[in-house]
């Protein structure tokens, strides 16, 4: 069993999403649920080599988790995962899923900004 990347250098945000293709396939995997490897390079348009290394730096992040069956490879996006909740979420949002953007609004969630005043005083 591989061991999770703590949130430090590697499994950070700034290096989640460092690279174009990593982002390519984690919409695509929050998008699906779960495909063999060969369909994550394909819908990302990466290459296999690639699309494995960044699928191995993934679970070890702790947002995918590999199945095996045979000699098949299956990722699946671990949406029980909070911070894959949220990049969901983010992805979600970004890319105008209205559904989403009304349960935010219905529960308050996205609140709207309000500056606080001043205390500032002129002489």
């Amino acid at each position: 069993m591989k061991r999770e990347i703590e949130t430090t250098e590697e499994g950070s945000l700034e290096q989640i999403f460092s690279s174009k293709g990593r982002i390519k396939i984690v919409k695509v995997l929050a998008r699906e649920g779960e495909l063999n490897i060969s369909e994550i390079a394909k819908r990302a348009n990466l290459n296999y080599s690639t699309t494995n290394q960044h699928l191995d730096f993934l679970e070890k992040a702790g947002l995918v988790q590999e199945k095996i069956f045979g000699r098949i490879r299956i990722f699946r996006f671990r949406i029980e995962n909070i911070k894959a909740q949220a990049i969901k979420n983010l992805f979600d949002i970004w890319e105008g899923n209205k559904t989403i953007l009304e349960d935010y609004k219905r529960n308050s969630i996205i609140h709207s900004y309000t500056p606080k005043k001043s205390t500032a005083y002129i002489d």
